[in-house]
């Protein structure tokens, strides 16, 4: 019975009691953001097979594909609340392990950004459906502060880097979010002739692809602290 108890302790922290279909799973290595990352691209690819008329996915953001009017709205909806849901959780998961991981805070205010334009669809692409403004005008500012929030999220990671590998790994995911951003924002104004849809794709996975990437440096750096 002592042999049990303490490899249950050598398998999983005090406080964390993680189950993984009725199996204990090692809090160590246990990946909540890239799980949210995983869901939410599967959600996406799900959603493009639901697409409202005339959606083209060249032109079309991926929050097209949840806009008002559309029938199965509620999947990209899904979608949105829950990568919020799972990318916080996510943060507190990681924030209880390391307290100094003080980008995490933003990382949940990017997180529960996207969970509210879950809630608040963009504006219909068939222009017959009558656009509810106040409810695009939301999902839209929310999305910003998002994209804010993540922008700062690795600027302090450049900051905090410890070694060159890292900060330049963060320094080039900052300017290709940025650099992307303008892109974006250029083409939805009509100043650059460009396909928005991929260009907006292109954002999410850097910046998806920079969540997992910090959950990686995290992990690591639990490893070599023990």
């Amino acid at each position: 019975m002592h042999s049990m108890r303490h490899l249950r302790g050598q398998l999983l922290e005090e406080g964390d009691p993680l189950f993984v279909l009725g199996g204990k799973v090692n809090s160590m290595k246990f990946k909540p953001i890239s799980i949210a990352v995983a869901y939410f691209i599967a959600v996406i690819v799900l959603a493009h097979f639901f697409v409202p008329p005339n959606y083209d996915w060249t032109q079309n953001t991926i929050s097209d594909l949840g806009s008002q009017g559309h029938v199965y709205k509620w999947i990209m909806q899904a979608g949105f609340i829950g990568f919020g849901l799972l990318l916080t959780w996510g943060v507190i998961f990681h924030f209880g392990k390391n307290r100094r991981a003080y980008f995490l805070l933003l990382v949940a205010i990017y997180g529960l950004s996207i969970l509210v334009t879950g809630f608040f669809c963009a504006a219909p692409i068939d222009p017959s459906i009558p656009n509810d403004l106040h409810e695009s005008q939301l999902h839209s500012m929310f999305a910003t502060i998002a994209g804010i929030a993540m922008s700062l999220g690795i600027f302090l990671q450049v900051i905090m880097s410890a070694n060159s590998r890292e900060r330049w790994t963060r320094i080039i995911s900052f300017f290709l979010i940025g650099g992307i951003s303008g892109l974006f924002g250029l083409a939805e104004n009509h100043i650059l002739t460009l396909d928005k849809g991929i260009v907006q794709r292109v954002l999410y996975l850097v910046g998806l692809a920079w969540l997992v990437y910090e959950e990686r440096i995290l992990i690591l750096g639990r490893e070599t602290s023990k």
